[in-house]
């Protein structure tokens, strides 16, 4: 079975987020605060296993050879741990970088889902991971919102755009020095090029590459894409006070 753009498996896959959040919020009702962070814990450690069983099979499938696949500092494979260690410890600001990074951020791969076409078959787990784990992140991301585990305040949100500042300077700094002492195409959150078929791919069309020796950046690129980081921050945070208003407002007077 191969993937096709628009196709009914990708139609499938944009609902499966939306399905798997109401299945956890079905599960969780009527449980203590401590029991939906069990749940989310749960969730979160299967998301890191199908990742880990993704990864031996790319190392298998690769001679036992590292690639910057193995390493998990893609946004959604780095968001299974971000959502893994937000639930273990209650932490405010990963459950913000979970809403306000990563959950876009997985919107999108799951909308603009071109790399699945080059697969062959969709039955192998670096194709389940994909579909499954993008699933995973965007639910569990919802689910951490509606069960009021996300809370935004100006000090969240302020550590949030700090944490994500910090992540997009240090992704580009380790792609390249990856890429020149190992000769990996590593390209961790996007900060050397962006994914094809996805709107940031004008800005970086828009720049040009500078290089200091063999360290390659696009600095129009990375303005770009991290003002339009700002700007989703921002837009998922007055989203969140829509849903504070008319949804976790109301559950805490249930």
């Amino acid at each position: 079975m191969t993937f096709t753009m628009w196709g009914w498996l990708h139609i499938v896959f944009i609902l499966s987020p939306i399905i798997f959040f109401v299945i956890l919020h079905f599960i969780a009702k009527g449980k203590t605060y401590k029991q939906k962070q069990t749940i989310g814990i749960i969730v979160a450690i299967i998301a890191v296993i199908l990742l880990l069983l993704r990864n031996i099979e790319i190392f298998i499938t690769n001679g036992y050879k590292l690639d910057a696949e193995l390493i998990p500092l893609q946004i959604c494979h780095f968001a299974n741990f971000v959502l893994l260690f937000a639930f273990l410890k209650d932490n405010k600001t990963l459950f913000g970088l979970a809403y306000c990074l990563n959950l876009p951020a997985a919107i999108m791969s799951i909308i603009f889902a071109n790399s699945l076409e080059n697969y062959l078959t969709m039955f192998t787990f670096k194709a389940g991971a994909y579909l499954f784990g993008h699933m995973i992140i965007v639910g569990v991301s919802i689910f951490a919102v509606a069960e009021g585990f996300v809370v935004l305040n100006k000090k969240i949100i302020r550590n949030t755009l700090i944490t994500i500042l910090i992540i997009f300077i240090s992704s580009l700094l380790i792609s390249n020095i990856l890429n020149i002492v190992l000769g990996l195409d590593a390209n961790y959150f996007y900060a050397l090029k962006p994914e094809e078929g996805t709107p940031i791919e004008w800005f970086y069309n828009w720049g040009s590459n500078i290089e200091i020796g063999k360290f390659i950046f696009n600095p129009l690129y990375l303005l770009l894409t991290g003002l339009l980081g700002v700007v989703v921050v921002l837009c998922f945070c007055g989203l969140y006070k829509v849903i504070d208003k008319y949804w976790l407002s109301k559950q805490k007077n249930v």
